[in-house]
């Protein structure tokens, strides 16, 4: 024999009524919970991503040292030799005179732009430059380098356009004792320093691209 229930009523609505109501609560509040738990998961990988990206640039910009080293050591090398660097060396990536450059010209810009002047490639083996695109280091970087001889054109650098420093010597301290690091005396001499402009492209992994600049005078 069936039997209806008859269920206590509070103001109006029964307790089965009550009972539905807070299911209904429950289960948007696991929604929205699940909702903020995603968008948490999904902040934590963007913000992972973002400090990954920011160590390999930084990388890429550490190991470009080694270009600027390796750059500076072949200058000293054929400086040595007379009328070396007089004329360009494009396989070693030397340029012996450097065309006027737009100031807008920045990163890429900048690089493609002067390219087709010849880049270098490291590791740097017997003086011979790596072929292209160069043998990634520890971290997976390669290197490149490009030097350019601040001059408007070729030749000896008397009466090319050369961005060059008068020459120093050093001169005898002046016998006082005020204290270690004092500067010698420098006495100008006829002979004259050239200044050539080292860039220095990395790319490393993540697509990270790095430039660095150096100007030395010789």
């Amino acid at each position: 024999m069936l039997t209806s229930l008859n269920y206590p009523k509070i103001g109006g609505q029964s307790y089965l009524a009550q009972a539905g109501m807070v299911m209904m609560f429950a289960l948007i509040i696991l929604v929205l919970m699940s909702l903020g738990g995603l968008a948490l998961l999904r902040s934590m990988d963007t913000s992972n991503m973002i400090a990954g990206n920011m160590a390999f640039q930084q990388s890429a910009t550490h190991s470009s040292d080694v270009g600027v080293e390796a750059a500076i050591n072949w200058l000293e090398t054929n400086n040595a030799a007379a009328g070396v660097l007089n004329v360009s060396i494009p396989v070693a990536g030397y340029a012996a005179s450097t065309p006027a450059v737009a100031a807008t010209l920045n990163g890429e810009t900048f690089w493609n732009f002067f390219t087709p002047s010849g880049l270098c490639f490291l590791p740097v083996a017997g003086g011979a430059c790596t072929a292209a695109p160069g043998v990634p280091d520890a971290a997976g970087n390669t290197v490149a380098f490009m030097i350019q001889r601040l001059c408007s054109g070729t030749g000896a650098a008397a009466g090319n356009g050369c961005a060059a420093l008068p020459g120093a010597t050093a001169g005898n301290n002046s016998g006082n004792n005020e204290g270690a690091g004092e500067e010698l005396i420098a006495a100008a001499t006829a002979s004259t320093a050239v200044y050539y402009r080292i860039t220095v492209r990395v790319n490393g992994p993540r697509n990270a691209v790095s430039y660095v600049q150096a100007v030395v005078s010789m």
